[in-house]
């Protein structure tokens, strides 16, 4: 038994012919009778009398009617139910972001967009990159705001906002503090201060050591704040992106690009066998056209 058997035998029931019934559901009349036929060889009841030039149902006809009546109401009632969670779900908004949203100008977008949009329930979560990409997996999150290189283009789709670059930190007086841009090659022998393990900068700055067969002497681990005093003292120099760079530089310390190594492209992704909800949607949206 189907709810459209259900629904031929409603609205057949409810019409004065079969025929009539047949063109109120936009079937053929055989159709509509070959449904019913079905609906009553499996319920093993006879629900309308043929003997009349105009059938009619049968007392058993009349107690199912009634019956199909409740299930048709519950089941639009569950309908309009799960329509309701649905347009409640869709008014929901999850981001995850890695911790940068300030050194790429996010902040204020981000803000703006919220004000914006005072219907939505609007969730935002800074974490690392393995939590980052862990909740995208089990759904936790709509979108991320992610670092390209960190993604399995398979897997995600990526939506470029801006570009980065990695940059050698640099004492001013360094020999290599005046060039355009500096290899790592001429820098192998250097001491460094890298970001922490669990960032992708650090993977990626491990990343092209090997790529250029170099083994790179690391002296400690910090984040960026710490990174920028511990060269400004001279305990050795770094490799950060650039904005990072920019947002902690000293006077006395110097930026040069490192040359030979891919852009650091810095956007929103998502993950490709999953459709956006409209409040993904109107976020992603939004975003690339304020950045």
């Amino acid at each position: 038994m189907t709810l459209e058997q259900i629904d031929y035998f409603i609205c057949a029931a409810q019409s004065r012919t079969f025929f009539d019934a047949a063109e109120t559901m936009h079937i053929s009349q055989s159709s509509l009778s070959k449904q019913i036929m079905k609906l009553e060889k499996e319920l093993e009841l006879t629900l309308w009398d043929r003997s009349k030039r105009t059938a009619v149902l049968t007392p058993a006809g009349e107690f199912f009617y009634k019956e199909a009546l409740k299930i048709s109401r519950q089941y639009h009632r569950s309908m309009e139910a799960v329509s309701h969670f649905k347009d409640s779900e869709s008014l929901t908004l999850h981001i995850g972001t890695l911790p940068f949203l300030s050194q790429y100008h996010l902040t204020s977008v981000i803000h703006s967009f919220c004000a914006a949009h005072p219907e939505l329930s609007f969730s935002l979560k800074e974490v690392e990159d393995q939590e980052l990409l862990s909740g995208l997996e089990k759904n936790l999150f709509d979108l991320i705001f992610v670092r390209k290189h960190m993604l399995d283009l398979k897997l995600y789709t990526f939506h470029v906002l801006t570009e980065d670059r990695l940059v050698a930190v640099l004492p001013k007086n360094h020999p290599s503090a005046s060039k355009k841009t500096v290899s790592l090659t001429e820098l192998k022998r250097e001491i460094f201060i890298l970001m922490p393990p669990h960032t992708s900068i650090y993977r990626f700055c491990m990343q092209s050591f090997h790529d250029a067969g170099i083994h790179p002497q690391i002296l400690r681990t910090a984040r960026a704040e710490s990174i920028v005093s511990a060269v400004e003292i001279g305990e050795g120099i770094s490799l950060l992106t650039e904005s990072s760079f920019q947002l902690f530089r000293q006077p006395s310390l110097a930026a040069v690009p490192i040359n030979g190594l891919e852009k650091l492209s810095v956007g929103v992704a998502h993950k490709k066998n999953m459709a956006l909800t409209s409040s993904a949607e109107c976020f992603l949206q939004y975003v690339k056209s304020h950045i």
